[in-house]
């Protein structure tokens, strides 16, 4: 569903979701995020710097706060208000910015919670790996099913599913419509009861604006109603709204055509940006940015390396490798003097829409890893099993068994969740090694078979977790949380990595974090030195 504009330099590859397009009216940003050095201030459409350089990243003011996020060695998103305050602390991880009251945030090894501007939290989504802004009074959010698959369903502000999890992949409502697809990656429509509305039969699937709605089929583009009709048979290689006309493209280059699909301005640029409402628009001849109006004339030479689109009187280029912004005249309002702006701000003068619309969990859920281990029968295996035994119950062949090693995979890769895995490995030495000599005088030589050894009893056994994803780099929690559960329990610690009872030793030991593998051996307490 992502889709590419190429704008500029800056904006040169600016995703353009169909679960996100444009807004019906893009509003004019009074104080702009923009760059000088490392960190970002904030300007007012003179000029004049009205909030300090002091952020790492930051976005516009939405609903009156903007998220950003702190410079330290640690950062951190929080949300300020436009005197430079902050008005919630900066204590996330990730955060988007508020739409409709609510803002999701997500704080270390944390699910996903929507907070109110006082910061207090209105809805936590325990089990969501993700989950994107309101929009119409529902937002989209997506869980792991058993089968390792990303399902998006919705929620409303009560925290109530109201449409469960189904989808492969789900919009944001716009004009009571939403854009999905089913497991063959086929779009369509459904409504905010969650019925299908329009057939799954496009290859992507924009947001109604205005009452239509840009949609692939093949390779070409094309639009329809709420019918599910196309007003514009598909034909073009790509197709923007813009207002009530459309940008296209055709043999890799930019025009516009009308809702009918009509050619009003024939496609004859490299690069371009939409009208969005105003008189003039971006577009790139030759080297250099200009602009055009309605009827595709240029009325501001090109002459900037790089021009966005306007936001009320200002557009945004770029001189010289530096930032600063013209009038409708092609004036300099704010001289070519910052480091860049925000991508936030890229992002909503061209979409009308936040570039920090959805989070995703950091809660890594150890109980899991726990829980998979039975100390008593390692998956359900005794301890006092042969390796012949061993191989009828897990239906293995000798070949599965390392001839020269001690550890042997015999249950390789179950999946626990998204972010973990585990392996279970046998110990011991069914293998008998028998070494002697061939031939004789100098063509003679050592030879060594190996025997196996059926009635070799297995020693011990080994979980062997491997965790990935949120996971990567938590190996010493998983540790400890296991330790907790053997200390609370009848083992007692004997040294830093070792815990017996009356029956078992277990032994817990992890490798470095860059690839988190968590062993765990059990002995049965016959087989202990």
């Amino acid at each position: 569903m992502k889709r590419n504009l190429q704008i500029a330099g800056f904006f040169l590859v600016i995703a353009l979701l169909s679960s996100c397009g444009r807004k019906n009216t893009i509003e004019t940003i009074g104080l702009i995020p923009v760059q000088t050095g490392n960190e970002y201030q904030y300007i007012d459409r003179k000029g004049k710097i009205v909030i300090n350089p002091q952020f790492s990243n930051a976005t516009c003011f939405y609903e009156g706060l903007a998220l950003v996020r702190t410079s330290d060695d640690s950062p951190k998103w929080g949300f300020i208000n436009k005197d430079g305050k902050y008005e919630i602390m900066a204590n996330f991880k990730e955060a988007s910015v508020f739409q409709e009251g609510l803002a999701w945030v997500v704080q270390e090894n944390a699910a996903p919670t929507a907070i109110d501007k006082k910061g207090e939290i209105v809805i936590t989504l325990q089990d969501a790996e993700q989950v994107r802004v309101f929009s119409e009074g529902l937002a989209a959010f997506s869980v792991i099913d058993d089968d390792g698959n990303e399902k998006w369903g919705f929620v409303n502000k009560n925290g109530a599913v109201t449409i469960n999890p189904q989808f492969t992949s789900a919009g944001d409502f716009n004009e009571g419509l939403c854009a999905v697809s089913n497991n063959e990656r086929k779009y369509g429509y459904i409504n905010k009861q969650g019925l299908i509305v329009i057939n799954y039969q496009f290859d992507e699937a924009n947001k109604f604006i205005n009452g239509k709605a840009v949609v692939r089929s093949s390779d070409r583009y094309g639009a329809i109603n709420k019918k599910g009709n196309y007003i514009i048979n598909p034909q073009f290689s790509e197709m923007i709204p813009d207002n009530k006309n459309f940008m296209i493209q055709q043999g890799g280059r930019w025009g516009w055509c009308d809702d009918k699909g009509k050619i009003i301005i024939n496609p004859q640029f490299s690069s371009a940006s939409p009208f969005l409402g105003n008189k003039l628009a971006s577009v790139n001849s030759g080297n250099n940015w200009g602009f055009i109006d309605r009827k595709g004339r240029i009325l501001v030479n090109p002459q900037f390396s790089h021009a966005s689109p306007f936001n009320g009187n200002l557009s945004l280029v770029t001189s010289a490798q530096k930032i600063g912004f013209i009038n409708q005249k092609g004036n300099y309002v704010i001289n070519p003097q910052f480091d860049g702006t925000a991508r936030d701000y890229r992002n909503y003068i061209v979409s009308g829409e936040s570039a920090f619309q959805r989070v995703r969990t950091d809660y890594f859920n150890i109980d899991l890893i726990t829980s998979v281990i039975n100390i008593e029968s390692p998956e359900g295996l005794s301890f006092n099993l042969t390796f012949g035994e061993l191989m009828e119950e897990l239906n293995l062949r000798e070949s599965s068994f390392n001839k020269s090693g001690v550890s042997h995979r015999v249950i390789p890769t179950k999946r626990i969740s998204n972010d973990a895995r585990y392996n279970l490995v046998a110990v011991g030495l069914p293998f008998e090694q028998r070494r002697y000599q061939v031939g004789s005088g100098w063509n003679s030589r050592w030879q060594t078979d190996y025997i196996f050894n059926r009635e070799e009893v297995v020693s011990l056994y080994a979980y062997e977790f491997e965790l990935t994803g949120k996971g990567r780099g938590k190996a010493t929690d998983v540790v400890s949380a296991i330790e907790n559960t053997l200390s609370s329990s009848s083992f007692t610690k004997t040294d830093d990595n070792t815990f017996v009872n009356d029956n078992y030793t277990v032994r817990v030991s992890y490798k470095d974090s860059s690839s988190p593998i968590v062993s765990i051996q059990y002995f049965g307490s016959e087989y202990q030195e």
